[in-house]
């Protein structure tokens, strides 16, 4: 009996070992930590990067971290806001939303949840072209502007999961055993890539090897403009509902004493030459004459940033995602072009960043 207990033992040993070993990189990696835990790891100070593998948490983490940080000059936006760096700015109070919404109508919700006290002076809002895409908004799920409660921490399948992508190279599992405190979640942990404590976001190890990427040559990209899909669906005309959203976005925005700058954020030269071409792209031109007049209106500002000349398209994440050093160069136009926010940048020194050498896809801050 005993022999056979031994033999038992040798057998299951190796299987014992890789989930003792998988199971304490999924532990180290911050991956089942509660996102309660982490929310107040953000708020207080003590998380250095936040990205989730398995799990979506960005609206209720933004809109958490938001509301305890009282930042008073907030960017509000999809993922194609969160490159827009703290040190992009000349302000001791800065947060960087990006994240907290996914579509126009949640814009308002957000601001309506922070706090008294805790809403900002100065709002920095990018909106996305396909927010005055009909076809885009009829896509909006029903309830969207509630925030979701947290996801389930399912530990059997996270388990699965990081097996299946270890085994496809996704991440070395000693640097993952090795994460260091402040650090949540396996994306943050295998590839540095995550959001940063003022709110905005990194690629980490993927902008070091850009021809490893998802949508390299903007395949992926030109593959949704060939679908007309994904953010790329198509439209000649604006969509009316989207202006009526704006403007009571605006509205609240005024009566709560929140001064408005937003801009059209930039596609990569090579993608928007191409949405040109197809001519599917009519609403995009139509929808910015309608905004700025609104804007206007409400003595807020807004600029069309849709297509930056001076980039390149080795500096975009991807099609539709522009890098660090972009969104310097955006941040550059701000200081000429902003009456409200133009104070808040050092044109010169952002410039310098933009036309710094070294790789395309992120610049380097002193200290």
């Amino acid at each position: 009996m005993k022999q056979f207990l031994k033999t038992v033992a040798l057998f299951l040993a190796p299987a014992v070992l890789v989930v003792g070993v998988f199971g304490a990189a999924l532990v180290r990696s911050g991956e089942l930590t509660p996102m309660e835990e982490i929310r107040r790891a953000a708020i207080e100070g003590r998380l250095t990067l936040f990205g989730l593998a398995y799990r979506e948490e960005t609206r209720s983490f933004k809109q958490a971290v938001a509301d305890a940080r009282g930042a008073e000059v907030l960017v509000l936006g999809t993922s194609r806001s969160m490159q827009l760096r703290s040190e992009f700015f000349q302000t001791d109070s800065f947060y960087n939303a990006g994240g907290g919404i996914a579509y126009l109508s949640q814009a308002q919700p957000f601001l309506e949840h922070l706090p008294e006290g805790a809403k900002p002076k100065r709002l920095l809002l990018v909106l996305d072209q396909y927010f005055y895409n009909t076809d885009w908004r009829r896509l909006e799920p029903e309830g969207s502007r509630t925030l979701a409660p947290d996801s389930a921490i399912k530990v059997k399948t996270f388990f699965r999961r990081m097996i299946w992508n270890y085994g496809d190279g996704k991440f070395s599992l000693l640097q993952v055993l090795r994460t260091p405190e402040g650090v949540y979640g396996l994306t943050a942990s295998a590839r540095g890539a995550g959001f940063c404590p003022d709110g905005s976001y990194t690629y980490g190890s993927a902008l070091l090897h850009p021809e490893q990427g998802e949508d390299v040559g903007f395949a992926d990209t030109f593959d949704r403009m060939n679908r007309l899909a994904d953010r790329f669906e198509a439209g000649a005309v604006p969509d009316e509902e989207a202006f009526a959203e704006t403007r009571a976005l605006l509205e609240y925005c005024a009566a709560n004493g929140i001064e408005v700058t937003a801009f059209l954020p930039p596609y990569a030269p090579g993608v928007w030459n191409r949405m040109q071409q197809t001519g599917h792209y009519g609403y995009i031109p139509a929808a910015f004459p309608v905004l700025e007049e609104l804007f206007a209106e409400y003595g807020f500002e807004v600029f069309d940033y849709t297509n930056l000349p001076e980039t390149q398209d080795d500096q975009y994440v991807d099609g539709f995602h522009g890098s660090d050093r972009v969104y310097a160069a955006v941040c550059a136009r701000l200081a000429r072009d902003s009456a409200l926010m133009g104070d808040l940048f050092d044109e010169d020194a952002l410039t310098a960043l933009f036309c710094a050498p070294g790789n395309p896809l992120f610049v380097t801050f002193e200290g």
